[in-house]
């Protein structure tokens, strides 16, 4: 699993690396794959697991990397197993991003960005999300996603309080 997330992290790295500039600059159809990250974190806030279920890939897998003294060994659920805990959840779920790099090639494209996550209005914990995404005859669909996860010393969000 540590060899999947090393993986990721080097692919995201050597994007930008090779194309810096169009990494940060060219837009060409980077807006219709933040859409999809911004379409998952609003089936998550609704618990809407028909939506998320049309956003990801079946067969994809999410890792967790905690950060901090308390962390947790590194996990690994499929994209229908988070689907199913987070349509499950009674409590308020929102996810709020930021500052995201888009790196894409025709079919396939890559969303690294800082988030933070609250449940029932308190902030829960921040880090950074990586989505990895394939476009296929109906669009753009999350494959799979790994994210850090700080539950300690978060930095304040550039987008304020929740609201």
């Amino acid at each position: 699993m540590k060899g999947t997330i090393r993986s990721l992290t080097i692919v995201v790295g050597c994007a930008l690396a090779a194309n810096p500039l169009n990494a940060q600059t060219d837009t060409n159809g980077h807006a219709d794959v933040r859409a999809v990250v911004d379409r998952l974190f609003a089936a998550m806030e609704a618990h809407d697991s028909v939506a998320m279920a049309a956003i990801l890939v079946p067969d994809g897998v999410f890792h967790v990397v905690e950060l901090g003294p308390n962390a947790r060994p590194l996990r690994s659920m499929t994209n229908t197993d988070f689907i199913r805990r987070i349509a499950s959840a009674k409590e308020r779920l929102v996810e709020r991003y930021w500052s995201p790099t888009v790196v894409m090639d025709e079919g396939v494209a890559a969303v690294w960005c800082a988030y933070d996550f609250h449940v029932d209005g308190k902030l829960s914990h921040c880090g950074h999300d990586l989505f990895n995404l394939v476009k296929g005859p109906g669009g753009w669909r999350i494959a799979s996603g790994a994210f850090t996860r700080q539950v300690e010393n978060c930095p304040p969000s550039p987008l304020g309080p929740l609201r």
